[in-house]
């Protein structure tokens, strides 16, 4: 649930983002951000998620550049 910034303390709000590396684009990834700073914060589980894509990709083991969550 949106809460403070651990920035700034100001407000975050529910978004999506992207994530681009040499190997592969990562579209729609579920994240906050804060309304002031703009700073992201993605969740440790989807964290996890992006971290073992990142590990398929650097191994040659994904059919495409770019994944959509």
């Amino acid at each position: 649930m949106p809460g403070k910034c651990p920035q700034c303390g100001s407000r975050i709000y529910l978004a999506r983002t992207t994530i681009q590396t040499e190997l592969i684009e990562i579209q729609n990834i579920p994240c906050t951000v804060c309304q002031e700073c703009g700073h992201e914060q993605i969740a440790q589980l989807v964290q996890k998620k992006i971290d073992k894509l990142l590990e398929r990709a650097a191994k040659g083991k994904l059919k495409t550049r770019m994944v959509v969550m």
